[in-house]
């Protein structure tokens, strides 16, 4: 006889299953629908900046070797209470970029530094169409040309894909697999036309969406979500979202180094998640319970049931990771990341726990910079 907890744990399998074969659905419908917009439009690129000084260079020469005419570009460099010299390193690209600085010296008590100095970038900026990337991203030649041409493309919002690079540790193998995984189903999801999250790394709006919405002022309050929180207000105004699926287009940049590191930056993450609103939000929320539901009600299978098949439960759910993970390849493998199944089932698996404690964390312990 079917005991509910196995019926739990049978729909739970599922259901997270299913998602998985959204993902890769989503995915290859958004590499199908490139943008139809091939005129060259005037662009403004915000780049918030807190000592940044060692970074600043990477990304500035990068923008440099853009494809873009740098006579459509006005690049926007908000130095963010810096003690480093970022003013002055970015000052140094004045004679071979269109370049402007804007210092920022404080910031009220109760404000999000980050979301301040962005919005002192966006309001300077003279331009309709605006790009966002963060100071320590390395920007491949044609990202402004391949998400100009998408947001051209009668959208309001751009979402480009922003995969992180791993070195030799642990944490950043961890962070570079989360990374492209949250990029395919960001990206699929938007495709699909259910939008809910972008990465302040590489991402864009109108001037129009932006001021319809309220922009970042309406968020000062929340530490982290600049990107996220951004894009959930402006979906309740009715924007049309579009995805960059060009490789040329891709920003990278590096993984934490440390566990620490690494934990601290998804505190900030995970704590905007209960701001998301709609059947997007709806639909994650399930998508997460019943990836976190399966491995428990597998656990307690295998300490509940009698004699040897008590170890099927788990096999069963081991089997589930390795299956779960073939949707993923695809993605894995044209954003140039890990693509090996046994590597992408371990990272699914740790990533279920991980993210759960994590997640939990954030409600309980406010995050911090």
């Amino acid at each position: 006889m079917i005991t509910a907890l196995q019926i739990i744990a049978i729909v739970s399998a599922v259901l997270s299953s299913a998602f998985f074969v959204f993902t890769y659905r989503g995915w290859m419908k958004a590499l199908k629908t490139p943008p139809v917009r091939s005129d060259l439009r005037p662009v403004s690129i915000i780049i918030a900046a807190h000592n940044e000084n060692d970074s600043l260079p990477e990304l500035l020469t990068a923008l440099i070797e853009q494809d873009y005419p740098h006579e459509l570009l006005e690049i926007i460099v908000v130095d963010d209470r810096s003690t480093d010299g970022t003013s002055d390193t970015a000052l140094r690209y004045t004679d071979t970029l269109p370049l402007r600085v804007i210092r920022i010296d404080t910031v009220p008590e109760g404000i999000s530094p980050k979301k301040q100095a962005l919005n002192a970038g966006i309001t300077a900026a003279r331009h309709e169409l605006l790009l966002l990337t963060d100071a320590d991203c390395l920007p491949r030649p044609s990202w402004i040309r391949g998400m100009s041409a998408t947001l051209g493309s009668d959208m309001d919002v751009v979402i480009g894909l922003a995969p992180l690079s791993r070195n030799k540790s642990s944490a950043s193998s961890y962070a570079a697999f989360e990374s492209r995984r949250t990029a395919a189903l960001a990206a699929a999801a938007a495709a699909s036309g259910l939008p809910y999250m972008a990465s302040g790394r590489s991402w864009g709006f109108t001037r129009t969406a932006y001021d319809a919405c309220g922009g970042l002022p309406e968020l000062y309050s929340h530490l982290g979500g600049d990107d996220d929180l951004l894009l959930q207000q402006m979906l309740r105004h009715d924007v049309r979202v579009g995805v960059c699926m060009r490789q040329d287009s891709i920003v990278l940049s590096d993984a934490a180094r440390s566990w620490s590191e690494l934990t601290q930056q998804k505190l900030r993450h995970y704590s905007v998640s209960t701001a998301y609103r709609g059947r997007p939000a709806l639909l994650l929320g399930l998508f997460v319970v019943s990836e976190i539901m399966t491995p428990i009600a597998a656990i307690a299978l295998t300490i509940l049931m009698p004699g040897p098949e008590r170890i099927l439960p788990l096999l069963m759910w081991l089997w589930k990771l390795w299956y779960d993970s073939g949707f993923l390849v695809h993605a894995f493998r044209w954003t140039k990341g890990e693509t090996g199944r046994l590597g992408l089932a371990f990272w699914e698996g740790f990533h279920i726990f991980f993210s759960a404690i994590t997640g939990l964390t954030s409600y309980l312990k406010p995050p911090r910079w």
